[in-house]
């Protein structure tokens, strides 16, 4: 099963890093989930669930692709109806998401499938850019920020990735007002039985990230000007980090 968490890229500084919108590209990527029969989840319009297929055909003097049809009806008639259609899959460790605004249930070789047009444009993401790093339940990492009203009030955020370069959180709902090349200083990171970090971090993305939990809003950001001592310290607690998951697993 594919990992179905749906993602949506809303600003960043290099747009064309994410996103192909080339027919060749994207014909070339359609054709590469065919041929490695890759799984494929596909949102059905507001459905808060997706079903599973796989890509049957793809055409590329028609510019259209063919999907096995789910097994279950109701389903088939609601991808044929419902729009738009979002479909998600992983390809060689690069998470894919494209949308496209309807399906066609038609006959292929003996069996109902539903056709679809090419997208226009297809997103896509290396694991770094969008994967929720497992971090320790607790204690958990915390990123405080200070609030852009000018008063001296922290908002607190939560760190979902962090690395020598840079982390990313989830960015809370009130209180913080963050946008892509904005610069942040005197933000505290706290790591755990290590110490705190207070550093410059610029915004360089911006995601709409959803998973069966709900939807949360997350902004990739890098340090600027971080002092040796500091991504030492982060160094070190990465090290733990993955210790103490290595250890975890092999028991």
């Amino acid at each position: 099963m594919t990992d179905a968490i749906r993602f949506d890229l809303l600003e960043a500084d290099d747009f064309a890093r994410y996103v192909l919108d080339g027919q060749t590209d994207i014909a070339f990527y359609l054709r590469a989930m065919k041929d490695k029969r890759v799984n494929l989840s596909v949102y059905a319009g507001r459905a808060p669930t997706p079903f599973l297929t796989a890509v049957l055909a793809v055409d590329d003097a028609r510019g259209t692709l063919v999907l096995d049809a789910p097994r279950d009806l109701a389903l088939l008639d609601q991808a044929a109806s419902a729009s738009p259609l979002v479909v998600l899959t992983s390809l060689e460790k690069v998470k894919i998401q494209f949308m496209v605004e309807r399906g066609t249930v038609i006959d292929h070789e003996g069996h109902p499938a539903l056709e679809l047009p090419f997208p226009s444009r297809m997103l896509r993401l290396q694991r770094r850019d969008y994967y929720r790093l497992i971090l320790p339940p607790n204690p958990p990492l915390r990123c405080l920020m200070p609030s852009p009203d000018g008063e001296s009030r922290m908002v607190d955020a939560a760190v979902v990735d962090i690395s020598g370069g840079g982390l990313a959180v989830i960015v809370p709902p009130s209180g913080l007002d963050v946008k892509v090349d904005s610069v942040i200083d005197n933000c505290q990171i706290t790591l755990p039985e290590l110490g705190t970090v207070t550093a410059t971090l610029q915004v360089r993305n911006m995601f709409r990230v959803t998973e069966r939990g709900g939807t949360e809003l997350r902004a990739g950001c890098q340090f600027i000007g971080l002092p040796a001592a500091a991504d030492a310290l982060i160094q070190r607690y990465i090290l733990r980090m993955e210790r103490d998951r290595n250890a975890r697993q092999g028991a």
